[in-house]
């Protein structure tokens, strides 16, 4: 099954991609040189005797990447006064170490790369798959990671999913929230689960040869279906609340609804 989906690219799919535009930005030029002296740094050090400090680089490194350049200060305080936006990102871990032989790569990316634009859409974040194991050329790979390239220090991370939202506080937190719920249903090391089965059949559709247009599914209803109004901000966080809380409930199993 592993390759009947596409790769993550020759860097990464999603909103992710750094663009070529940003070259000529100073302060990018600045980030970059930057992370280069970080990675050289890296390279020279003996993760076994100075393991602390490999950790504090590369915690640097994608700080460096989240802002795009050379951080001044740190953001001690959330403004929810002024609702100013923020930007919260997570990195989720790959179990690869613990189920070496899954395709995890393959089910969170989905046919053409179609369950990871779902999840984007759904949850209203960011996401990317990334770090060591997230190319299909293992060969390219490690080229890059050689590089010493600001694009691709992530290569020399754990494989892992980068989850990021920029809004109010509390709407990037509960989407935040949200995403990870629903993406631990994919993390999950099985091969015919309700996830899995769904990329099968929307594989079948893919790669079928019958010309025919799908037919149309009937209602049961004749009447117009209106369009949604755009909700409100306050609402629409509390929506994000609680969907972020059932799909906790349905991950993890909890049998009593949360309360704090």
């Amino acid at each position: 099954m592993a390759d009947k989906y596409d790769s993550n690219g020759d860097y990464y799919g999603g909103d992710f991609k750094r663009k070529s535009g940003d070259d000529q930005n100073p302060a990018s030029q600045k980030a970059g040189e930057y992370i280069r002296e970080l990675l050289a740094e890296k390279l020279l050090l003996d993760h076994t005797k100075l393991p602390n400090a490999a950790r504090l680089i590369d915690q640097e490194v994608a700080r460096v990447q989240n802002i795009g350049k050379v951080p001044v200060r740190e953001l001690k305080y959330v403004d929810i006064y002024r609702e100013k936006p923020m930007k919260v990102a997570v990195k989720v871990l790959v179990p690869v170490r613990e189920h070496p032989k899954f395709n995890f790569v393959g089910k969170l990316l989905g046919p053409k790369g179609n369950s990871m634009k779902r999840l984007q859409e759904d949850t209203m974040c960011k996401m990317a798959v990334l770090g060591r194991g997230s190319m299909k050329d293992r060969q390219k790979e490690e080229e890059l990671r050689q590089s010493l390239d600001p694009k691709y220090a992530h290569l020399c991370d754990d494989l892992h999913v980068e989850i990021s939202a920029l809004g109010p506080p509390a709407e990037a937190h509960a989407r935040i929230a949200f995403a990870l719920a629903e993406v631990r249903k994919y993390l999950i090391p099985d091969n015919n689960d309700n996830i899995r089965q769904e990329q099968m059949r929307e594989m079948e559709i893919i790669t079928s040869a019958d010309p025919r247009p799908p037919i149309p599914m009937r209602t049961a209803t004749r009447v117009p279906v209106s369009t949604p109004r755009v909700m409100p901000a306050k609402t629409k966080i509390m929506s994000i609340l609680d969907r972020a809380r059932i799909a906790m409930e349905e991950s993890y199993g909890y049998e009593e609804p949360y309360e704090p």
